[in-house]
């Protein structure tokens, strides 16, 4: 489809270690060569890439793109998500350190396919979810978590530029020095858990870290989430679970517990608020719970083939 009015691309020029600003030629040049119509706008800082799309999306703008990582498509979709109007379609151009959620939208996962999938690609509806707690709400794209995932966040943040899962494996090690695992009350279909928690993730995608496979068969157009569960365990387990976790191969692991489910209300099991991520995103907040609920089909996304496995 020939496309007349120009895609609105929103820019994190400091994603991937300064690789967003160094990729904007490289995005303008291969737009231009397939006369496709555009604007490229820059963030400036936190909270930019939601403002400039909530904007877009108010004006009517057709379709908006995400260039940076899984961070700026975080921001980008709330931004889309808080609009007055709802018929802007996402556009993904991966530019980032981890880059998790192009993995499971066809066409997206480099940024010469991603490319072409905004000159040739077609709409397709993906499920979004919204976390909430006392006093807020934020919506994710490929998901969310608590646990040490919380500290590898904190750890990620003071550590330099490097490939995704490289940084996330240096991340995990300096927080196993210094975690200890929440106690936590968690409902599930039905179900009440009461345990002391080194992960609880809940993904619509399959990644998370650039490169760990925590929920290795969610779909993100199934209408529910896949949610992991990994209990308590000493130094000798976490040895042996994380390379299975980087294969997705966690599953049989007598630590594990792994559901598919359409929400779930999580409760800290002592007077301490509950820390989360979305996205990879932090969020400290003085909640002492939280709960999550799958939103089926609410983000229309360009992709390629109609396929929601991304590029291998």
């Amino acid at each position: 489809m020939q496309h007349t009015e120009p895609i609105h691309i929103v820019l994190n020029p400091t994603s991937g270690g300064g690789a967003g600003a160094r990729a904007e030629r490289e995005i303008a040049r291969d737009l231009a060569r397939r006369g496709v119509p555009f604007e490229i706008h820059r963030t400036e800082g936190r909270g930019h890439a939601a403002e400039l799309a909530r904007d877009f999306a108010n004006r009517g703008v057709a379709r908006v793109g995400a260039a940076g990582g899984d961070g700026t498509i975080h921001e980008v979709v709330n931004g889309l998500m808080q609009s007055r109007v709802r018929s802007t379609t996402l556009a993904l151009l991966p530019i980032g350190t981890g880059n998790d959620f192009v993995k499971v939208v066809s066409g997206t996962r480099t940024l010469p396919a991603a490319l072409e999938t905004v000159a040739r690609g077609s709409c397709r509806r993906y499920d979004l979810g919204i976390v909430k707690w006392d006093g807020g709400s934020e919506y994710f794209t490929n998901a969310m978590g608590t646990g040490i995932d919380v500290e590898v966040v904190r750890q990620l943040q003071r550590l330099p530029h490097m490939p995704g899962a490289l940084k996330y494996l240096a991340a995990l090690v300096r927080a196993l020095l210094k975690y200890r695992p929440v106690p936590l009350h968690a409902s599930i279909n039905g179900d009440t858990i009461d345990t002391r928690a080194m992960i609880l993730a809940v993904g619509n995608g399959t990644c998370q870290g650039g490169g760990f496979y925590l929920a290795p068969n969610a779909r993100p157009d199934d209408g529910v989430f896949d949610i992991t569960l990994v209990r308590e365990v000493g130094l000798r387990d976490v040895v042996t679970l994380v390379p299975r976790i980087l294969r997705g191969t966690h599953g049989g692991h007598v630590a594990v517990l792994m559901r598919t489910a359409r929400a779930l209300r999580v409760e800290s099991g002592d007077d301490r608020p509950l820390c989360f991520h979305v996205d990879g995103e932090l969020r400290e907040t003085e909640s002492r719970a939280f709960s999550v609920e799958v939103l089926p089909g609410a983000l229309a996304v360009l992709a390629r083939d109609g396929s929601t496995e991304g590029d291998r």
